[in-house]
């Protein structure tokens, strides 16, 4: 009895995609089920991971041809793979799948109907036009708006990241339930705030693809100079010259871009940090439809959000309690919410911090969700 997962993440842990896909996973294997994995990891083509035996369809993409041809004959590379796991495996029990492209899609959901398997998709984001240079236009778009509005029908059941993507598939007569952002706490270790020392914020992600980190740093230098010699502010996933960029070439001192680094090294920084950032445009889809990963890292290694609220981040956090909670995505809002930081005390900040961990173990634990998983599929 099995679960077979086919997903385009980097499994076992290169991307977060691959992450939500390992704590599934975890989930499935406390049902009683073993799991197996077709991905698209960029280094190993086979091998096994807490106990998760995996496989990767992945080919380089160098030039548009590549893409092209590696698009054309995904359904066969998938077969292949799939005909030997059922040589020494049988069937699968459950299909579970992410976003990929729609011959996977079509090829799983005939499968599943000829086969009698209950067939699983994971839901984790609806793009924006804002997103793409060619907008509406863009063939990315065009893809997920194809995938959320026709692909994805009966008879797959849903597990949506978010309220937003909860109600659509819902809307369409689908089988749904919410599950956010999972992980595992007890991997997770903050340190302890030291009393005295500067005040660290942390920013990680893709700014030019979702984030607002211009105006978070147009924020910070906006503050005056005894304000900014209270922070610490590292910046990962962004290069020094396009900082630099946001500063018109007046980067303080306090602001650190450390360019592309590996989760390890982020998960690191964010365990010695006391607030991580996060701004995005309230009423975009992308915004409302995803759950930002980053978030629940920054809570789970007790790292309080400085934050506008986007996608369900408004039924976890309280201003106050366990963020600072942005009134827009502006960078005159979020210097205002800075400042509000610069006036806290040791005292205020370690119970921001504390308030920050226990929020992720009470929400985002994947244990929590393992009896919901369970009623999911039985029902």
């Amino acid at each position: 009895m099995y679960v077979l997962m086919i997903t385009p993440n980097k499994f076992p842990n290169e991307d977060a995609g691959a992450v939500r896909d390992s704590y599934f996973g975890k989930i499935y294997q406390k049902l009683g089920y073993h799991v197996i994995h077709i991905g698209m990891g960029l280094h190993v083509k086979q091998g096994t991971y807490n106990e998760i035996k995996f496989f990767s369809l992945y080919r380089k993409n160098v030039s548009f041809i590549d893409k092209l041809t590696n698009n054309i004959s995904y359904q066969k590379r998938l077969e292949s793979i799939y005909f030997e796991i059922v040589r020494n495996y049988g069937l699968p029990s459950i299909i579970h799948i992410y976003d990929i492209p729609a011959s996977g899609i079509k090829w799983a959901k005939k499968l599943a109907e000829r086969e009698k398997i209950q067939i699983i998709h994971d839901s984790v984001e609806w793009y924006s036009p804002c997103e793409f240079k060619l907008r509406r236009l863009s063939y990315p778009y065009f893809l997920k708006n194809r995938t959320n509005t026709k692909l994805i029908d009966k008879p797959i059941d849903v597990i949506a990241i978010s309220t937003y993507l909860e109600e659509h598939f819902k809307g369409k007569g689908l089988k749904t339930i919410r599950i956010p952002v999972i992980m595992d706490s007890k991997e997770f270790k903050p340190e302890t705030r030291k009393e005295g020392k500067v005040i660290k914020l942390v920013y990680a992600g893709s700014p030019a693809k979702k984030d607002y980190l211009k105006e978070c740093v147009q924020a910070f230098c906006l503050m005056e100079t005894s304000e900014r010699a209270k922070f610490e502010f590292n910046i990962f996933g962004a290069s020094q010259s396009l900082v630099d960029q946001y500063c018109d070439n007046k980067t303080p001192k306090e602001i650190i871009a450390h360019g592309r680094v590996s989760r390890e090294t982020v998960i690191d920084y964010l365990a010695k940090s006391d607030f991580s950032l996060l701004l995005r445009p309230e009423n975009e889809r992308y915004a409302k439809a995803g759950f930002p990963t980053k978030s629940v890292e920054a809570l789970m290694n007790g790292c309080a959000m400085i934050c506008n609220l986007t996608s369900d981040l408004g039924i976890y956090l309280i201003n106050g309690y366990n963020s600072i909670i942005v009134d827009g995505f502006t960078a005159d809002a979020m210097n205002k919410s800075l400042k509000t930081v610069a006036k806290l005390s040791y005292d205020e900040i370690s119970e921001l911090k504390k308030n920050a961990r226990k929020t992720a173990e009470n929400n985002f634990d994947y244990r929590l969700y393992t009896k919901k998983v369970e009623k999911f599929l039985n029902d």
